[in-house]
């Protein structure tokens, strides 16, 4: 595949590759003096560093309102209008996620790793919202399991992204 479709296509295997080969012609001894290829890789290996973090900010961010879904779906008042905002945040989330995520960033990506904080992180916003304790409380218990959908699940309907989580984490 060329240079140029690769990078329109896995920005991240394209940083990778163009910073190898960046890397071997460094040992060369006849470039000169200016060219800095050791600051260039890291800033090209930091492209594709870069677009991994949006995809993993983008998992967790869809994972901790998944949850937020699930364990408050009842909240009194509130209800119909913070899951239908919930929703539509996942879905703006799961339309990013789709349009950055590439083949070599999935094998580099630890969804138990995301789901931790993914936990953490809902029981962070449950508290600063002043939900009850119990919705809290079956928050924390999360912590520790594994990630309860797969990578294809993410992007899944909301809604039925809501739905398999409670499938597995409630049988």
């Amino acid at each position: 595949m060329p240079d140029s479709d690769l990078y329109e296509t896995d920005i991240l295997a394209w940083s990778e590759q163009q910073a190898e080969a960046l890397r071997e012609l460094a040992k060369r001894r006849d470039l000169p003096n200016a060219l800095d290829l050791v600051h260039v890789v890291e800033e090209i290996e930091d492209v594709g560093q870069s677009e991994l973090n949006a995809v993993k900010s983008f998992i967790r961010l869809v994972l901790g309102h998944a949850l937020k879904c699930l364990v408050d779906a009842n909240a009194p008042s509130v209800r119909h209008w913070h899951v239908r905002h919930w929703h539509a945040e996942i879905g703006n989330w799961q339309n990013e996620l789709a349009d950055r995520v590439s083949p070599s960033m999935r094998r580099k990506i630890d969804l138990d790793v995301l789901w931790s904080r993914a936990v953490r992180q809902a029981e962070l916003d449950l508290l600063e919202q002043e939900r009850d304790a119990s919705t809290v409380a079956s928050v924390v218990a999360l912590r520790g399991t594994p990630c309860p959908v797969s990578f294809d699940d993410l992007l899944a309907d909301p809604s039925a992204l809501v739905g398999l989580m409670e499938q597995t984490l409630r049988p």
